[in-house]
């Protein structure tokens, strides 16, 4: 009893709170703001047709719900926090529709942009290869159902993602 109440004085004598070893780690990100963004969309086009090239129908695997591509090599793509998109497990006339229904420049508002290194601390495994988070601008309409998207239980509003990507004949494995 003595030691506690010991130990609680010095701790209040000392100005220091103990707490778990609680460590905060700010995690870097790019923001890009309307001046660069043409620029950013431009060379992020660039790099998502030139890595199509690499898609190979081969290389995934369905594992509880989802498509993983065993090569993987794109970022997760995510809208206004509601429409995320893997474009290394859909074909290639899906990517291009992405691109141009998408990625234009003038819907955009704003681009933030995470790293491989950090994104997964954000974003989880299905962002290992970097996260791209886009704002739209305010009224903007679009199509998300390009790029393989299918809608959250049917509501529009609920957001949606295109991680399921299995055909009829493919095999699903749960684990």
């Amino acid at each position: 009893m003595r030691s506690i109440f010991f130990l609680s004085i010095i701790v209040f004598l000392s100005g220091k709170e103990l707490t778990g070893q609680t460590v905060e780690q700010e995690i870097p990100s790019v923001k890009i703001k309307s001046d660069n963004i043409e620029f950013f969309v431009d060379s992020l086009k660039q790099k998502i047709l030139s890595d199509t090239l690499r898609f190979d129908r081969k290389d995934l695997s369905h594992v509880n719900g989802r498509t993983k591509n065993q090569n993987p090599y794109s970022m997760l793509i995510t809208i206004d926090m509601k429409y995320s998109y893997r474009l290394d497990i859909v074909e290639n006339h899906l990517v291009k529709e992405f691109t141009d229904e998408i990625l234009v420049p003038e819907y955009i508002e704003h681009i933030s942009y995470f790293k491989k290194e950090n994104s997964p601390i954000l974003a989880g495994y299905m962002a290992s290869e970097g996260w791209i988070l886009i704002s739209l601008k305010p009224k903007v309409k679009l199509d998300f159902e390009v790029g393989g998207l299918k809608y959250r239980k049917g509501k529009k509003r609920k957001g949606g993602d295109n991680f399921l990507q299995r055909k009829a004949g493919e095999i699903m494995t749960r684990t």
